[in-house]
């Protein structure tokens, strides 16, 4: 491409030096006009027959020119004009209007080859990078966790012991892994995250997003510095990869892996989440002031092992989860007024996320496989009731080897109910108050009980006292949104989140250092330095709902620029 239009450049350079202004002489003339009528036919500019036609029409006009010039002036007679050139066709003059014909059309061409080949014509872009969007955000963040002194020091970690192949033999004498509940933390955290967007067709996009992260999780994608250890490289995850439809410009249809397609706080869902599977939304204007919106999707949350169990010839069936939810909800928008308010209501309801008992199964060493081993939990954070789900026989003495997985005790079926108005009435500095509520309708304690939990028990009978509802109330205030230096904003919320309200796999990995089980106060704010720079802070001051004691303030300063 380049070197078309190199040559292109180079005719035209060749064009315009040909036809620069005609002076008095013909010799000058006719030499000029030779090379211009050679070199244009050479490359195809023009043909040999347009050639001859222009030359035919600059002799007539030449010799009229020449007529009048040797009337009025006492020039020498004429020289005899030199050989031509097989192929060459000789003019002695074009005048001005032959000139300015020829040079607009070379220009055209030229220009018409360089804007289609892409990138020739002054401040253009090629066509392709026209299609492609990059974005990305890097955040520097340190944090501090205080624990209280009175925190309770033998919170299980179940995450630790569902994400091995072995589990955890509660036959051998040596305790389960625990949660840090009571030692102070400072950790420096830094999160980067680079996607690009490209424009398929009018109404097809295709996104893909890489982000940092210590593991696996959902809900986070901070990388700790100094973990591993010595200057170690950090992993890179595919944290998004979808195609997003937009037939009509009220439809959107998202496949693939993308972001949260649903209205909800981070009382429901980590801002960092994303979702895998099917989403589809529609928007539509009911009156002058206000419009509506629905969003229904389904979800893989877990996929069966293909190889389940790995060590019997006999695989296990397969337990597949799935996440099937629905939003409604309407925005009232009152033309030249002050405020606005949203509303929305939504059932998320997820399939096969409870853990199930096994068949009595022989598991003596860490080998072995029992006929429920997918029903696990695969990622927990803290808060969700859980309990054994292997069913191992003993047959031979209880000091058999019994590696243990734990499961969900507790179904979920979650309503969500959401709003928030906005206040413009001090524009920029704005209101914004906000509730959500959410009640696991599926939500059982005699059910719980009957599963037998080890967790969320009181320590006198061994009796379930967690709770299946949460809710949050926030109130921001400032610029809601930091589009220039000096832009600010600050939120205060409250949040109540009992043991088995959402699952607590999803929720916000920030407040109680992230899962339910709690409640407390969060302070927020942001302050720009410039366009896309800027400060952020947040305070957390958490303990638990029921159960032991554990209470943990976190305070977060971060700095994070976009681009």
């Amino acid at each position: 491409m380049i070197a078309r239009f190199l040559r292109a450049a180079a005719i035209c350079l060749a064009a315009l030096l040909a036809i620069a202004p005609a002076t008095a002489h013909a010799q000058s003339d006719e030499s000029a006009t030779e090379r211009l009528l050679q070199i244009l036919v050479k490359n195809g500019v023009v043909t040999k027959d347009q050639a001859e036609s222009l030359g035919k029409q600059a002799r007539a006009e030449a010799q009229a020119a020449k007529a009048t010039a040797h009337a009025n002036t006492s020039q020498p007679a004429p020289t005899k004009d030199k050989p031509v050139a097989p192929g060459a066709v000789r003019v002695t003059y074009v005048p001005e209007t032959v000139r300015k014909q020829i040079a607009a059309e070379i220009k055209q061409q030229v220009m018409q080859q360089a804007t289609e080949e892409g990138g020739a014509e002054p401040n253009a872009i090629v066509g392709w990078t026209q299609r492609i969007r990059v974005t990305g955000d890097v955040r520097l963040r340190g944090d501090y966790n205080m624990f209280a002194s009175g925190n309770n020091n033998q919170f299980v970690d179940f995450n630790a012991i569902n994400g091995t192949s072995n589990g955890y033999d509660v036959n051998s004498g040596v305790g389960p892994p625990l949660l840090n509940t009571t030692a102070d933390r400072t950790r420096a955290r830094l999160r980067a995250r680079l996607g690009v967007e490209a424009t398929i067709a009018d109404w097809v996009n295709a996104n893909v997003r890489i982000a940092t992260g210590s593991d696996h999780s959902p809900v986070s994608t901070n990388q700790t510095a100094g973990s591993p250890g010595d200057f170690a490289k950090y992993a890179l995850w595919l944290d998004q990869a979808a195609i997003i439809m937009r037939p009509d410009e009220n439809l959107t249809v998202s496949g693939g892996r993308f972001a949260n397609p649903f209205w909800t706080s981070d009382l429901m869902y980590d801002d960092d989440l994303n979702f895998d599977g099917l989403a589809i939304s529609a928007r539509a204007k009911a009156t002058r002031d206000i419009g509506g919106f629905i969003v229904a999707g389904g979800f893989p949350v877990f996929n069966t092992d293909f190889n389940l169990g790995s060590t019997n010839n006999l695989k296990t069936k397969s337990n597949d989860a799935y996440l099937f939810a629905g939003q409604v909800g309407t925005d009232w928008k009152p033309l030249d007024k002050p405020y606005s308010a949203r509303f929305a209501i939504g059932y998320f309801n997820y399939q096969n996320v409870q853990g199930k008992e096994s068949s009595l199964c022989s598991a003596p060493t860490s080998y072995g496989s029992c006929s429920t081993d997918g029903t696990r939990a695969p990622f927990l954070q803290f808060g969700n009731t859980v309990f054994p789900i292997r069913n191992i026989s003993t047959l031979n003495g209880t000091s058999t080897a019994q590696p243990e997985f734990y499961g969900l005790a507790s179904r979920f079926g979650i309503l969500d109910v959401h709003g928030q108005t906005l206040l413009t009435f001090f524009h920029p500095i704005d209101i914004r108050p906000e509730f959500e509520f959410v009640q696991n309708l599926s939500f059982d304690p005699n059910a719980i009980n009957r599963n037998l939990p080890v967790n969320n028990i009181t320590g006198t009978n061994n009796a379930f006292v967690g709770s299946g509802t949460g809710y949050m109330v926030r109130v921001a205030i400032g610029h809601l949104t930091l589009d220039a230096a000096n832009d600010w904003n600050l939120a205060v919320a409250y949040k109540y989140l009992g043991s088995d309200a959402v699952l607590d796999a999803l929720t916000d990995s920030k407040f109680h250092l992230g899962g339910t089980n709690a409640k407390g106060f969060v302070l927020t704010g942001n302050y720009a330095l410039d366009r896309n720079i800027w400060l952020a802070g947040a305070y957390y001051s958490t303990g638990a709902v029921s159960g032991p004691a554990y209470s943990v303030d976190t305070l977060m300063l971060d700095l994070n620029v976009r681009f």
